[in-house]
């Protein structure tokens, strides 16, 4: 591959990946809405998805098929030998091609429009700066952990005798630890440690903590934090991408999620209220270093209260297995599709 083809490849790359993290986002929304959505953890998982396709994207490429690479410009073809295909087989793909089964992209046309010396440009910054924001990512995310470990380290270890029954079971099949700590000011998960603040124990009823664990045993259970971590990771990657927004919406729904969890256990979701105001009360500041914190931002705590004491519609097993069934099935084709990439 020529020196001219390395650039338009990395602008391929820049162009197409912006491109296929929004037609992802407007996919899932579509599908989401199309088979009514509601459960916020089937929700949060969709929402994960735009992070792994952009991700996945970088193996489909199929540079055998790509015109440029044998010589073949898009822009010189004849009037009618260019199409473009939508196709559900069952991925979904929206791809640009020729007579000839050549392939070519968005980015192609646009690279090919413009002075050469601008698309080695975009692509020096893009490459450049995916490299710097890798490095302060991973090097905020080092420096988080450390103050995680000495928090833990600083913290001691409680039990509360009176928690829920089941949940005390469930606490002992997972070997999450209950610990106490000046040092945060707000219940959150670091690890396998559930931390209360010191100030906040004397305040909360055990069956307000029981709603606490429970909160915080769904994000360990489902793997939010590392999924967190795996989004800001993605998006440092692909910089140029606005994915902190969406990010946003993904941990929103993590969040209603395990709220959600109290049901499993019994607990009255007025517990799981009461709680949340007692902390929201006591907190001092949102951030919780490298841990998902009990409570989020605080403009949106009216919102969660009312959610958490409304009744929520009783949904049957059977059609739950058939929603997820058909949502998990786009959410497949619409990973394995190719969305304008060569």
């Amino acid at each position: 591959m020529g020196e001219s083809l390395f650039w338009i490849y990395i602008f391929n790359v820049v162009v197409n990946s912006t491109i296929s993290f929004i037609s992802t986002i407007l996919l899932v929304e579509l599908f989401a809405f199309i088979f009514r959505v509601q459960h916020p953890r089937l929700k949060a998982i969709c929402r994960a998805l735009p992070f792994i396709k952009i991700c996945f994207d970088l193996s489909l490429y199929h540079l055998s098929d790509w015109a440029l690479l044998h010589g073949v410009n898009p822009l010189l073809a004849e009037v009618g030998t260019r199409q473009l295909s939508i196709l559900f087989n069952p991925f979904i793909e929206i791809q640009f091609s020729m007579l000839d089964g050549k392939t070519f992209s968005i980015a192609d046309v646009l690279a090919l429009s413009f002075v050469q010396n601008w698309v080695k440009f975009i692509s020096s910054v893009a490459v450049l700066g995916s490299g710097i924001t890798i490095a302060i990512h991973l090097l905020r995310t080092y420096q988080n952990k450390l103050y995680a470990s000495g928090i833990l380290r600083c913290s001691r270890p409680i039990s509360f005798p009176d928690i829920n029954p089941s949940l005390k079971e469930w606490l002992k099949n997972k070997h999450i630890i209950i610990a106490a700590s000046n040092e945060v000011t707000s219940p959150c998960i670091i690890s396998s440690t559930i931390l209360f603040p010191e100030s906040l124990i004397t305040i909360l009823s055990q069956e307000e903590v029981s709603a606490v664990i429970a909160h915080e045993i769904a994000h360990y259970h489902w793997k939010d934090c590392f999924l967190r971590r795996f989004c800001g990771f993605v998006g440092s990657i692909f910089w140029w991408i606005p994915t902190s927004w969406w990010q946003k919406r993904m941990e929103d729904m993590q969040e209603q999620a395990s709220d959600t969890m109290i049901c499993h256990f019994g607990i009255s979701p007025f517990s799981l209220a009461e709680a949340v105001l007692k902390t929201a009360k006591n907190v001092k500041n949102t951030q919780c270093m490298y841990g998902v914190p009990f409570i989020g931002q605080r403009q949106a705590l009216h919102k969660r209260i009312l959610r958490i004491c409304s009744k929520q519609k009783p949904v049957s097993a059977k059609w739950k297995i058939i929603q997820c069934s058909l949502v998990f099935s786009g959410l497949l084709s619409i990973l394995l599709g190719r969305f304008c990439i060569l």
